[in-house]
């Protein structure tokens, strides 16, 4: 009897033990800003400041090695659009290519002045950590941003203008291209 009464107390005090000892779930909140994104956004060459629509864009970004990366192909219209940075290490500058095509399914379209055409940025930029919690880790910021369109002799990107030289969020552009 008097053992059966040790057994318990000994588990009642391994369980007690245990679960005070637990910590809460670290769960990195959906509303905490983390890396963001570089924004980019249209504008009109004749209008300087009025949005312009780019039609069948096509983006394809390539590694530190000139090697392709992830494709992204939006069919519809659009005056802006967020692409990721690449990076190994903080403080390291580095440069991300970008071939931005327009007009990319010009098939559609019996205007030959519609033509797809391919423009190459180059941004460049310089990653720094920022910790964010214990939940969330570290996140990246971006400084030093400056951007170079590679001429072609045929380029549809005819200017553009660095906005925020730091990307810290998403919430406004950092650079506009100018077509």
């Amino acid at each position: 009897m008097k053992r059966h009464i040790f057994y318990k107390l000994l588990l009642l005090t391994i369980i007690i033990a245990g679960t005070s000892s637990c910590e809460r779930d670290d769960i990195c909140a959906e509303a905490t800003q983390t890396t963001p994104h570089l924004v980019i956004e249209f504008y009109d060459i004749n209008d300087p400041d009025v949005l312009k629509e780019v039609r069948q864009l096509s983006v394809r970004g390539f590694d530190r090695d000139n090697n392709p990366l992830d494709d992204i192909t939006v069919s519809s219209p659009l005056n802006s659009i967020t692409l990721p940075l690449y990076f190994l290490n903080e403080g390291e500058n580095v440069v991300s290519r970008f071939s931005i095509e327009k007009d990319t399914d010009f098939r559609l379209d019996t205007d030959p002045a519609t033509e797809s055409n391919v423009d190459v940025i180059e941004v460049s930029y310089t990653p720094q950590f920022e910790y964010v919690s214990r939940a969330c880790g570290y996140k990246s910021i971006f400084t030093n941003l400056s951007i170079t369109v590679v001429q072609d002799g045929n380029n549809w990107i005819l200017s553009n203008e660095v906005i925020f030289t730091t990307i810290e969020n998403e919430n406004e552009a950092h650079i506009l291209l100018r077509h």
